[in-house]
C-alpha cells in the first residue's frame, strides 16, 4: 500500500507534466508580433498609438513607439493597422504567422 506522501508525489508530478505539455503546445500555436511605430516624415517614434491586429488583438505603443501583440494564432494572416489620435495611420499586410516572433515597423502617414 502506498503512503500518502508517495501518492501525493505521483499526483504532483502528473500535474507538472501536464502543465509543461500545455505550455509547449501553446508555444507552438501562439504567434507574437512586435514592432515600432514611427512618424513617416521624421522617423521619430510615435507614442500612445493603437495597433490592431487580426482577430481583434490590439496594443498601444510605449514612449519608444514599441508594441507587442501576443496570443495570435499560428497561421493567422491579415492587416496590422496603427492609428494615431491625430488621424495618421499605417497598415501592413501580415503573411501567415509562425511560432517565431515577427518584428515589423509601421510608418504613420496622413
Amino acid at each position: 500500500m502506498k503512503t500518502f506522501a508517495a501518492r501525493f508525489a505521483v499526483v504532483a508530478m502528473t500535474v507538472v507534466a501536464g502543465a509543461c505539455t500545455r505550455a509547449v503546445q501553446d508555444a507552438r500555436t501562439a504567434a507574437v508580433v512586435v514592432g515600432t511605430v514611427q512618424d513617416a516624415a521624421t522617423g521619430q517614434p510615435a507614442a500612445d498609438v493603437r495597433v490592431e491586429g487580426p482577430d481583434g488583438h490590439s496594443a498601444r505603443t510605449d514612449e519608444r513607439g514599441r508594441f507587442t501583440l501576443t496570443g495570435l494564432t499560428v497561421g493567422t494572416e491579415g492587416d496590422l493597422v496603427a492609428k494615431a489620435e491625430d488621424g495618421r495611420t499605417a497598415t501592413i499586410r501580415l503573411r501567415r504567422l509562425t511560432a517565431q516572433r515577427l518584428e515589423v515597423v509601421l510608418q504613420l502617414r496622413r
